[in-house]
């Protein structure tokens, strides 16, 4: 009879995840033409659509288990659309502002800086110092105390 077991875990992580596109349409965003994503991930985790018999059904292109997890980084954008400025957050505490114009991205993909921003602040040590130069002297002193890490 062991011969016949299933081992319900071994099947679970060979299983890819999937969801009924009917049921998750609204929250989905199209990147290519049978590619979607989230719209509230921050991590841009791929969704291809895949016909079945009994419906269209979004399978995940990504291992769960090998997912980068950007929440992961201490750090934070948040984008204040009427004046088009983009706050930085470090640990949940602000960093820095700056407008879109500053940051040469056009205003209309200020949208964007919010899911890439913090995970390339967060491994691109180059960036972040440049972006920390733009601070006053007196400010930088300020944050360098606090979080040294960060130079």
């Amino acid at each position: 009879m062991s011969k016949f077991s299933v081992n319900y875990e071994d099947l679970e992580n060979g299983l890819k995840k999937r969801h009924k596109l009917a049921d998750v349409k609204h929250k989905l965003e199209v990147v290519a033409f049978d590619i979607v994503k989230f719209h509230e991930d921050d991590v841009d985790q791929l969704w291809q659509i895949q016909n079945a018999d009994d419906g269209d059904y979004i399978v995940a292109l990504y291992d769960e288990s090998k997912a980068v997890k950007v929440a992961s980084a201490k750090f934070e954008v948040m984008i204040n659309k009427t004046s088009e400025d983009v706050s930085i957050f470090y640990k949940n505490d602000p960093i820095l502002r700056l407008s879109a114009k500053e940051l040469g991205v056009p205003n209309e993909e200020l949208y964007l800086v919010k899911r890439y921003l913090p995970s390339k602040l967060a491994e691109n040590k180059q960036l972040l110092s440049s972006l920390l130069n733009k601070l006053s002297k007196t400010a930088l002193q300020s944050i360098s105390s606090k979080y040294p890490e960060l130079f």
